[in-house]
């Protein structure tokens, strides 16, 4: 099969899918797009071995809504910039400025109890929009171990954040 024919076949579906798992339409069309170019890049990669089609492009649609809800979470409520607030902050309350405020100072503080590389892994992840792969080349580390790292240094982040 070629990229036409797949995507005629199965956008809908996997549309459906995605839209299901967001339930958001702009972001359901941002993880769609993302995810029918990875497709097309990595169509030469497909293994009819490994499973089906359906069953490929389902798992690179999993985890492209998977990595969107990390990020949203991440961006939400470990926000260090503040700049992914739809609203401006001259359109904020003081109060929510405040609160904007005090909740990136919690983090900048939860951050550096970190050691430097994770601290530098998370940034190269979630603000810098890296992927494992791309991290573990970078630092010469293996990608799961990168993965390992992300998901332990959230963790810890986490618990510290929960606890103030």
């Amino acid at each position: 099969m070629n990229f036409e024919q797949i995507y005629e076949e199965f956008f809908k579906v996997i549309y459906t899918y995605i839209t299901m798992r967001v339930r958001d339409d702009a972001a359901a069309q941002d993880i769609a797009a993302s995810m029918w170019q990875k497709v097309l890049r990595k169509l030469n990669t497909f293994n009819k071995d490994k499973g089906t089609v359906r069953q490929w492009l389902f798992g690179i649609a999993r985890n492209e809504v998977n990595m969107h809800h990390r990020l949203y979470y991440v961006r939400k409520v470990f926000s260090l910039t503040g700049f992914e607030d739809a609203v401006p902050a001259d359109q904020k309350t003081a109060d929510q400025q405040l609160a904007e405020e005090e909740e990136k100072k919690l983090l900048l503080s939860a951050m550096g109890t970190l050691g430097g590389r994770e601290r530098d892994i998370l940034s190269l992840k979630f603000y810098s929009g890296l992927n494992n792969r791309e991290i573990a080349g970078l630092l010469n580390i293996t990608e799961t171990n990168a993965g390992t790292i992300i998901n332990r240094s959230i963790d810890k982040l986490r618990v510290l954040l929960e606890a103030k």
